[in-house]
């Protein structure tokens, strides 16, 4: 019976994290969950999708940044969203799925799976600049204004539902800078590291 293969990757606005996990589920021929978690979290929880949607990692994330007590946060649906997010990734774990999860701090979420890879992606700021202004066409400062928006909010929303800080090095297997190695390389060498964790016998530990 061929083994299960998970990997979550969390990234920092603008490293190619999402696409790089995006064409390494492709190039493995397994499933790829990143937006499409708030559908099935949707439907899990019961709440409507936009109300999912703006519980999202972006959008609750600022909602941290403006209420640093975190007291107004704390409510039903913010918690019932980020449950359901995290029910539906165990699920996809518990059901045998082979897959690439984007974000959602799933790395937190199956941190007691040991053969899951879990990887953070990274760039200097200089070159995810670059990036920025190329995809979306940003001036130079709109795109620096972004980034340094964006990490905020993932840092927030990361560091508000676990006990970790969203970039440290503890919890994750794998950190690499895109930057060194391009989409490609980078998508080879996250490949190469998996299989080499994947013939380890887990269940023996």
């Amino acid at each position: 019976m061929e083994r299960q293969k998970i990997i979550t990757i969390g990234r920092s606005f603008g490293s190619n994290g999402r696409e790089i996990g995006e064409r390494l589920a492709a190039a493995m021929g397994i499933g790829f969950y990143d937006r499409n978690l708030i559908d099935l979290a949707a439907k899990k929880s019961g709440l409507e999708r936009k109300v999912v949607g703006n519980a999202d990692e972006k959008l609750l994330g600022r909602l941290v940044e403006l209420a640093p007590n975190l007291e107004l946060l704390a409510d039903d649906t913010n918690e019932k969203v980020y449950r359901a997010q995290a029910e539906v990734i165990r699920s996809i774990v518990k059901r045998g799925e082979s897959c690439v999860i984007v974000g959602r701090g799933a790395d937190y979420v199956l941190r007691n799976r040991p053969e899951v890879l879990k990887v953070y992606i990274y760039a200097p700021l200089e070159r995810r600049i670059e990036t920025v202004m190329e995809r979306y066409h940003f001036k130079r400062n709109e795109a620096e204004k972004v980034i340094r928006h964006m990490d905020k909010t993932r840092k927030n929303y990361y560091e508000f539902f676990t006990d970790r800080n969203w970039d440290q090095k503890e919890g994750k297997d794998l950190l690499i800078d895109s930057s060194e190695f391009g989409i490609q390389g980078t998508m080879e060498l996250i490949r190469a590291a998996a299989e080499c964790k994947w013939q380890r016998e887990w269940d023996a530990l």
